[in-house]
């Protein structure tokens, strides 16, 4: 991948009246809400999904596939594959304790154990929070905790962030053209909303899903999590999977996710037994896992819309293989720049 990703022990490099706070901040509100119209009414006119067979690389099919979406919580995919990569290369326990930080106060929107600044909870279960519930202040926790290592070894800059630099160094490892992410939880950022494409959110389904710790996360139905507070104790909550495909015959993962100016979003991986075919290569026989991934941005119809993509898009799969499985051309084949998640950058 390409090197700038995880590079831990570099340091970072007219007569007006002016606004006051007040008007500052009222000014930041209404752009971000003119932008979360402007976003949402392309969402409604032009749905954008592509269908990926992910072990060939196969392109079943899309429907504007690169245009630029805002993405929602699906952001917090590339919050848990940073998370996963720097747990990999510093060997930290997931079991590890991380506090919920100054930031998350007043942060309303998904927080579904209630948690409050100085609230702790394992690294472990503020991912399945994360992934599993959309939890915003799981997904800020993360990235602070890690944020910190990441300024302590490069010296400077703040821990989300340095946190957030490197979420699109992931995605511009992975030739994610079309993506920038503003916040590892998918809220709107002040006046920015992190915004990507259905191509793009497919390859960060396909980086992702080459993870096994990743994959067992997002099999789940359900996870109970203890939170320690200072005041309440130990309390224990359930957090289910808000991704509906999970009881879909062959769906496994990985999230779904919405807001007002993202629509409906969801990103999806289905799989089916492997198959046996000889190798063009060799001529011996060679057994070929199957996955499909499935990217959904802007539309009022995901689940619908995604259980039509996973029959057509088996069906497309079956009739290329029937034919002869040609390989000929660039154009139909979506691949990674890299095999796995562990190969050193």
């Amino acid at each position: 991948m390409d090197g700038k990703y995880f590079r831990l022990f570099k340091r970072g490099e007219n007569g007006h009246y002016p606004a006051g706070p007040a008007m500052k901040k009222l000014s930041a509100f209404l752009l971000t809400l003119a932008c979360a119209f402007q976003f949402s009414a392309q969402a409604q006119e032009k749905p954008s999904y592509i269908a990926i067979e992910a072990n060939s690389g196969k392109l079943l099919f899309s429907s504007n596939a690169e245009a630029r979406r805002p993405v929602a919580s699906l952001s917090q995919v590339a919050t848990a594959m940073v998370t996963l990569d720097w747990v990999t290369r510093t060997r930290l326990p997931l079991d590890t304790f991380i506090t919920v930080p100054q930031e998350a106060f007043g942060l309303r929107a998904g927080n579904p154990m209630d948690l409050q600044p100085g609230d702790r909870l394992t690294l472990r279960d503020a991912l399945y929070s994360t992934l599993l519930g959309s939890d915003n202040v799981s997904a800020l926790t993360i990235a602070s905790f890690v944020g910190r290592d990441l300024v302590s070894r490069r010296g400077s800059g703040t821990p989300i962030a340095a946190f957030v630099s490197e979420m699109n160094n992931l995605a511009r490892s992975l030739r994610m053209t079309k993506t920038r992410f503003t916040a590892p939880h998918g809220l709107d950022a002040g006046n920015a909303v992190s915004t990507s494409c259905a191509l793009d959110m497919a390859l960060l389904g396909m980086y992702s899903m080459q993870n096994p710790a990743f994959c067992y996360i997002v099999s789940q139905a359900s996870r109970r999590i203890g939170v320690q507070s200072q005041t309440k104790g130990t309390t224990m909550y359930d957090i289910s999977n808000n991704n509906k495909m999970m009881s879909t015959p062959g769906v496994d993962g990985i999230k779904a996710g919405s807001s007002r100016a993202a629509g409906q979003c969801l990103l999806l991986s289905a799989t089916r037994n492997a198959i046996a075919r000889r190798s063009p290569q060799t001529g011996t026989e060679v057994i070929y896992p199957q996955r499909m991934i499935i990217a959904v941005l802007g539309t009022g119809e995901r689940y619908s819309l995604a259980r039509q993509m996973l029959n057509t898009g088996w069906r497309v799969w079956e009739n290329w293989q029937a034919s002869g499985m040609d390989m000929k051309d660039p154009k139909e084949f979506v691949q990674l720049p890299v095999k796995s998640g562990t190969e050193k950058r």
